[in-house]
């Protein structure tokens, strides 16, 4: 069996048969969807509407047992040829379609095929009068634990968590995802050497733009072979964005270099193409986050003051 990815890609060079979605909002009539993402903390199911959960989420049945719960899985977690499998809702097969519909549209926006939430999330709000959104971000962890061998890669890596952001920002006003919203960056607790180091790397390679540093990545292609020497000099330049505060961002950011700055934080297909080497690295990648953090945070930022225009951009 392909991996989940793999076999999502797949599906963008399938025909399928496209669906209305003014006609499936009126033939399902949803009033109030509640949608609930992976992340930790408890969770019981809506009291009223239907309840949207991910890949098999595990809840209390007995608490609420005449609430409808659908659960949506990929099509490569549940073995299965289709791109999406949906349960427990009468129009099992419509919402797949459509599903995959929206996925594939998606697609281009964002370089990679999207997640199961993101995909969710933009088909129930052209859907449902009502959405609600709990326990998701769009924002799970790039930072690699210390016992995940080093030839593994993080599930969450394959998809372009920023990208999703950016397009969830445009109609996540309207939901009620409170947890959609980012605080303003706190930097990360990173030991003392670790902040010398990044200051002295600013200092030498820029003005104290992170754009700049962002540009000397991507101008480094990813591979599966870099010199220590390169790393070296390249954990630098991660240790300098992860400590840089976020008015500095804010002060040069434009929404065109935060959207470039995408690439470097995603590998759709890490099987078969070389990731940067950071996402693979353990000490690295625990500098990503808060960089991933200062990009959401500007792009928020920014979109906000654009009252809410849409932006989309197809990776090369």
């Amino acid at each position: 069996m392909p991996k989940s990815h793999t076999h999502m890609h797949q599906h963008l060079q399938m025909p399928h048969s496209r669906v209305e979605l003014h006609t499936l909002a009126r033939e399902l009539a949803f009033e109030q969807v509640t949608i609930i993402g992976n992340a930790s903390g408890n969770w019981q199911p809506a009291t009223t509407g239907t309840t949207f959960i991910f890949n098999g989420t595990q809840w209390n049945e007995k608490s609420n047992p005449n609430n409808q719960i659908v659960n949506i899985a990929n099509g490569g977690f549940a073995e299965s040829k289709y791109a999406f499998v949906v349960q427990g809702h009468p129009q099992n097969d419509m919402l797949t379609q459509a599903l995959t519909q929206v996925a594939i549209e998606l697609t281009p926006q964002l370089g990679c095929w999207p997640s199961s939430g993101l995909t969710t999330i933009v088909l129930m709000q052209q859907l449902s009068q009502h959405v609600q959104v709990q326990r998701m971000s769009l924002f799970p962890s790039l930072a690699r634990p210390n016992d995940l061998p080093p030839e593994d890669h993080l599930p969450c890596m394959v998809h372009n968590w920023l990208g999703e952001r950016r397009i969830a920002q445009t109609f996540a006003p309207a939901l009620d995802w409170p947890e959609f919203t980012l605080p303003p960056v706190h930097l990360a607790n990173f030991p003392a050497t670790d902040k010398t180091r990044g200051s002295q790397a600013s200092l030498v390679i820029n003005s104290g733009n992170p754009f700049d540093l962002l540009a000397c990545l991507q101008e480094s292609n990813p591979s599966a072979d870099v010199p220590h020497s390169a790393k070296h000099i390249q954990s630098d330049w991660l240790i300098a964005l992860a400590h840089t505060p976020i008015d500095v961002w804010l002060k040069y950011a434009d929404l065109k270099q935060v959207i470039n700055a995408e690439a470097l934080f995603f590998n759709h297909m890490p099987e078969s193409k070389p990731s940067y080497w950071y996402l693979m690295d353990t000490q690295a990648s625990q500098y990503l986050d808060a960089i991933r953090h200062s990009l959401a945070y500007c792009w928020q930022t920014l979109s906000t003051k654009q009252n809410g225009t849409t932006h989309t951009f197809t990776h090369r």
